[in-house]
């Protein structure tokens, strides 16, 4: 199960409203909050670090493609040496389908997608009071109180 699929099992359980304790859900608004702020919060960081090294990475294989790389970053990285002679426009191209580069830029596509979810989650407990609030309202509606 990868990130997005955890987080969204989460607020499946999460996002569950007891109408029978209003109050009890109401308070819970602030513990949530917070447990989907650090989530937030750490993806955030983590994307930060992975357009790091999407940088870094661009850069080596920049080296790499060129033919600019010493041997002992080819040892280092336990790469060959790339024996085509590519043009300078054309690198782009390679470094854009580079295996090292893609798995890096998926991981950045799914934190980017678990921080979307964070702030939608985030957003719908923004509302949660409001919502609660009309549940009670209805209630006692029903009630005819």
């Amino acid at each position: 199960m990868n990130k997005l699929e955890e987080l969204l099992e989460m607020w499946k359980k999460d996002s569950v409203v007891d109408r029978t304790e209003p109050g009890r859900e109401i308070t819970n608004i602030p513990q949530l909050h917070s447990k989907y702020l650090n989530i937030l919060s750490h993806n955030q960081l983590v994307l930060r670090d992975t357009q790091f090294k999407i940088n870094r990475m661009k850069r080596l294989k920049w080296e790499y493609y060129s033919g600019n790389m010493d041997a002992n970053s080819l040892e280092r990285y336990g790469w060959e040496p790339f024996l085509l002679k590519v043009l300078k426009t054309d690198i782009n191209t390679y470094i854009d389908s580079d295996d090292d580069v893609t798995k890096l830029l998926a991981q950045k596509a799914l934190t980017e997608q678990v921080i979307e979810s964070c702030l939608s989650i985030m957003k719908e407990l923004h509302s949660r009071t409001f919502q609660i609030k009309a549940l009670i309202e209805w209630e006692r509606f029903i009630q005819g109180t």
